[in-house]
């Protein structure tokens, strides 16, 4: 049997010799020097920040591996109205969960609206934070390159947000000294000090993200990590190490992976917060392996969250397309017709809103809205839709098929 792989703080403590300072010495630059390991390069006040490599965190990538493939399969299977819709509920639920760590109240509502105002390019509170989650389906979106995209970022998370008493007084980042206070209101950690060392640590942050050195989850973690470790924002660094953290993943995890990870730290908050104490204490010399170890199960979490929510939907799709060619061939609707009501049934089963605007509908179906309002009289004359608003126009699928589909 192998033996669990434990901190070197625990293992000082359990030290109960006269030469425990010496023999943690010891083991601390044993795992450094490692060949397995994984150094960083980049020094703090707990000395330099490396990742182990023991047995338990390669069991764990190897299934985070695994189980992305099967994301990925069951993702790739979802296309139209019901990717989009996936895409703006993922997005909704990230931004309520990311403003839940931080103690920002938003509603379901408010961060809905943000979405369309961001899709319509249009201002909305949120609607900033909300453009950066939909840039994260551009392949084009990357981690950051300088300090100054860095500070772009926050400056669009912070829009509206940030008192201007707490905004960076810096050339871009803090100038200042500030404590992290913890859920419970207790000071847990002291930022870097000065804005210079700040920008230096981030400088490290930004070429360790860019490089080939370690594999690309280990990076994003780390990379995480030294974010919230330098704190460069008196407020707002939660909400923005957050969003780089999906940056940095996107490009080794599907979106909805992604996605998924502000909720599951939501849900373990607590175990989040602890993960940088243990991190950070000076006993265990700057070792992020455990850190890392969290990252990778929160991730794991969040893909068993999706494998099981994207299979339930692609049963719900065979029904779906199954009652469509049904009532399709029971009305002898025209082909459009049918691919108007198609898509009206996959909002009635995975979009909260229901309704489908014109202009909407126009868009999914690549179609004019004069050739959509005929299709939509088509299917009202046959009662398989219902209008749901005229200013502007809306609709629905009728009450008789929404029986159907139950």
């Amino acid at each position: 049997m192998h033996s669990e792989y434990k901190t070197l703080a625990r293992l000082f403590h359990a030290d109960r010799s006269t030469d425990s300072f010496a023999h943690l010495e010891q083991r601390a630059s044993e795992r450094l020097t490692a060949e397995s390991t994984f150094r960083t390069g980049i020094n703090t006040s707990m000395g330099e920040l490396f990742v182990g490599v023991p047995r338990e965190l390669t069991l764990k990538l190897n299934d985070v591996l695994l189980a992305e493939r099967k994301v990925s399969r069951l993702w790739n299977a979802v296309t139209g109205a019901m990717r989009r819709n996936y895409i703006t509920q993922s997005i909704a639920s990230e931004m309520l969960s990311t403003n839940e760590i931080e103690g920002v109240r938003s509603t379901r509502k408010e961060v809905t609206q943000a979405i369309t105002a961001a899709e319509n390019n249009t201002s909305a509170r949120f609607s900033e934070l909300a453009r950066l989650y939909l840039e994260l389906d551009d392949s084009t979106a990357e981690f950051p390159r300088t300090l100054e995209q860095i500070r772009e970022i926050y400056n669009k998370i912070a829009a509206g947000e940030i008192d201007a008493n707490t905004m960076p007084d810096g050339a871009l980042f803090r100038a200042q000294d500030v404590d992290v206070v913890g859920p419970h209101g207790t000071a847990i950690h002291s930022g870097v000090s000065g804005e210079a060392q700040i920008s230096a640590l981030l400088t490290q942050m930004i070429s360790l993200a860019h490089s080939s050195s370690m594999p690309g989850v280990i990076r994003a973690s780390v990379a995480h990590f030294l974010f919230e470790y330098v704190h460069p924002f008196y407020d707002g660094n939660g909400r923005t190490g957050r969003y780089l953290l999906a940056l940095a993943l996107n490009a080794d995890f599907s979106l909805p992976t992604v996605l998924s990870l502000s909720q599951t730290i939501a849900d373990n908050k607590e175990r989040y917060y602890r993960a940088f104490t243990v991190a950070e204490d000076p006993l265990n010399h700057g070792e992020l392996t455990f850190f890392v170890e969290m990252m990778l199960d929160y991730i794991a979490q969040a893909q068993q969250r999706l494998i099981d929510e994207l299979e339930a939907r692609d049963v719900q799709m065979e029904r779906i397309e199954t009652l469509c060619k049904k009532l399709a061939k029971e009305n002898t609707l025209s082909q459009r017709a049918m691919n108007l009501l198609y898509v009206l049934l996959q909002v009635e089963s995975f979009d909260t809103v229901k309704s489908m605007s014109l202009q909407n509908v126009a868009g999914q179906l690549q179609l004019s809205k004069q050739s959509v309002r005929r299709y939509i009289h088509e299917l009202e004359e046959h009662d398989l839709v219902e209008i749901t608003s005229q200013k502007p126009l809306k609709v629905r699928v009728s009450e008789r098929v929404r029986q159907q589909l139950v």
